[in-house]
């Protein structure tokens, strides 16, 4: 399974969505980023030009204990 990402390209600047795992690009440098299928913001740092990392939700827009993850 792995080779199958593999043989799909880099992965430079994608993240994946800690709430459905949904894997997206953010625009190059954003410091936060939406993603797109659950709409859920997330804290972006860019410890290298092309490497993205999720530092954590805004907790303002995070869905309550209890409430459902929205969906597109």
């Amino acid at each position: 399974m792995k080779i199958k990402k593999v043989m799909e390209g880099p992965r430079d600047g994608e993240i994946r969505c800690l709430a459905c795992f949904t894997r997206f690009r953010p625009k190059r440098g954003a410091d936060r980023a939406v993603c797109p299928s659950c709409r859920t913001q997330w804290r972006i740092s860019w410890p290298y030009p092309k490497t993205a990392r999720l530092q954590g939700p805004v907790w303002d827009t995070y869905p309550k204990p209890g409430e459902p993850i929205r969906k597109k």
